[in-house]
């Protein structure tokens, strides 16, 4: 009499070990879908009505009121003149930080808000906070437009030193998508961060050259009375990974020295500080990316 035999699975279950990816299939695999995150992110932004003139108008009015109101308090208010060539100072910074926030919250809620996609799909999880990054930039471009307007009006001019703008927002992009890959990674552990960071940013604005050049803060701690600010302060501002890479914007639109520059002048940044900015960026990356493809098995259980 023959008998039945059955084979029977066996399933092992080992624990899990926190170790990146083959970095050479998940780049190839990454780089095939990029056309995937570019729709994405303009998704993203049709979804929120960024897309239309009133959404992107909001775009431009919300960093320039908040312009106005750092101006009156920085300007008119303390005395420090400046008229609309620090209005435009102001914007340099603020129009330029808020591009790194946008980069760095939009990439931390990119895992937590792609939940079903993480879940139900293979793909490198990357492509999540890489396509929130599109989106930052896609919102960057009217600011910019209209920052180039208000350049105009003040400067009347425009050098070959303009062009220093294009490896400074590359040098920003990758330092942004850097803070916001290990915060995507970390929100996923820690869900009150999403609540919390906003606030965190905030306060880093407030202690980096943004609203005040690092060239102002030099002349008031090295004031020759005695009675500016304690020397501290510049040593806090020197070590912001945030400066090597703001200053630069500062010193190409605005100038290299306390007063905005002067009418027909202009200035490229040192190098340096775009060396710096450079080491800074890609230890932020290098960190952040690690972090998160590290994690990105985890992903899954975690949501």
């Amino acid at each position: 009499m023959a008998t039945a035999t059955t084979e029977t699975e066996i399933h092992v279950f080992e624990p899990y070990k926190y170790a990146l990816p083959k970095l050479a299939p998940y780049i190839r695999d990454l780089w095939s879908r990029r056309q995937f995150a570019t729709y994405m992110a303009r998704s993203n932004l049709k979804g929120q009505h960024f897309d239309s003139f009133f959404g992107q108008f909001w775009l431009v009015l919300n960093p320039l009121l908040l312009s106005l109101v750092y101006f009156l308090l920085t300007s008119v208010l303390a005395g420090s003149g400046g008229g609309l060539k620090h209005f435009v100072g102001l914007l340099t910074g603020l129009f330029a930080f808020f591009y790194t926030r946008n980069v760095i919250q939009f990439a931390a809620a990119s895992i937590t808000g792609g939940g079903k996609m993480i879940v139900n799909m293979s793909f490198p999880k990357m492509l999540l906070p890489l396509s929130t990054t599109f989106t930052a930039i896609l919102m960057y471009l009217p600011t910019l437009l209209v920052y180039a307007l208000c350049y105009i009006v003040v400067h009347h001019s425009v050098t070959w030193n303009i062009l220093w703008l294009i490896p400074i927002f590359v040098i920003q992009t990758i330092f942004s998508l850097g803070i916001g890959l290990l915060f995507a990674a970390v929100t996923l552990y820690f869900r009150d961060m999403a609540t919390l960071l906003p606030y965190l940013i905030r306060i880093w604005m407030y202690v980096s050259p943004v609203l005040f050049s690092m060239a102002y803060i030099k002349e008031r701690v090295n004031h020759p009375t005695g009675a500016g600010l304690p020397h501290w302060i510049l040593a806090f501002y020197q070590y912001d990974p945030l400066t090597p890479i703001i200053n630069p914007w500062n010193t190409v639109l605005v100038g290299n020295g306390v007063q905005p520059f002067a009418h027909g002048a202009s200035y490229a940044p040192q190098y340096g500080e775009m060396l710096a900015g450079l080491l800074v960026a890609l230890v932020a990356f290098v960190i952040g990316a690690w972090y998160f493809m590290s994690r990105e098995r985890e992903f899954a259980v975690r949501l």
